[in-house]
């Protein structure tokens, strides 16, 4: 009987997902999407259309992006072209990641250089309750540009207005090392260059997203002797969308209009494929 297991891993703040497919007609592509409280969907990254294993019908999953203190469900099912999706499905949980008072920074598609951040601001001494070699000092304003445009009009006293919808949250963060080997963790976590998920508690009033950081800025800190570990970084960050959760490649060569025209005559032909646009976007 198909069944699907999940299980909250505290201490690298992620969910452990176990899939049994024995019941499943097709068993070649399944997706895996965690269901928020509010009802929306994420697919699981790494668990877009993947194949299962022949013999054992089994498959292991990581979710590392799920959201902290907040409980979540997980769905199944058989996602192949000309299957009806709701034909199979098997679902999971409600489990739920707690925080215990940390926070995290996270990079998608490399979870073993994710960071555990604490909130204690001690250069020196321990903290009173948790403690780790890196600490959340600042998170920065919030800054939202317009996306607009004043144009003056001959003759006319007032100009004309030409507006669009208002850009996303550009800040900075603002955090502490207190060891070598932590100096080591941030260098790992920021050198792919890519987008991070930063998740907070609650009580910071900011939701889990993506941003790209910009120029990381290391400075020595708390004493002028610069043999101590102490550092303060310094980042800027803009907010992205996610990053595409599919595990196949992405990239021009194969995703454009020219390469779409010539494989499809026309538009019709496109959609009696059953393709999603991520489909097309992963070649």
């Amino acid at each position: 009987m198909a069944s699907l297991t999940a299980t909250a891993n505290n201490a690298i703040a992620s969910v452990e997902l176990y899939i049994d497919f024995d019941s499943f007609l097709v068993q070649s592509q399944v997706t895996v999407v965690r269901v928020h409280p509010d009802g929306t969907e994420h697919t699981v990254r790494g668990g877009y259309r993947f194949v299962t294993f022949t013999v054992t019908r089994d498959y292991f999953l990581f979710d590392t992006e799920a959201p902290l203190d907040t409980p979540v469900t997980y769905r199944a099912f058989e996602d192949v072209v000309g299957l009806d999706p709701s034909s199979n499905v098997i679902t999971g949980g409600p489990v739920t990641i707690t925080s215990d008072g940390y926070q995290w920074f996270k990079d998608p598609a490399r979870p073993w250089a994710n960071i555990r951040v604490d909130l204690c601001t001690e250069l020196g001494g321990p903290c009173a309750s948790i403690a780790d070699p890196v600490s959340l000092l600042r998170l920065g304003n919030k800054t939202r540009a317009s996306d607009a445009n004043i144009i003056p009009v001959l003759d006319r006293e007032l100009p004309a207005d030409i507006w669009a919808r208002r850009k996303g949250i550009v800040s900075s963060l603002t955090f502490l090392t207190r060891s070598l080997t932590a100096i080591d963790s941030v260098y790992d976590l920021f050198t792919s260059g890519g987008p991070l998920l930063l998740q907070f508690q609650a009580e910071f009033g900011w939701d889990d997203a993506y941003w790209q950081p910009g120029e990381l800025t290391e400075e020595y800190t708390g004493s002028a002797d610069q043999r101590l570990p102490y550092r303060r970084w310094t980042v800027p960050i803009v907010q992205v969308d996610r990053p595409s959760p599919a595990s196949a490649a992405q990239g021009t060569a194969c995703a454009n209009w020219c390469i779409i025209e010539d494989t499809y005559a026309t538009s019709q032909d496109l959609a009696d494929t059953g393709l999603t646009w991520l489909d097309v976007a992963s070649c």
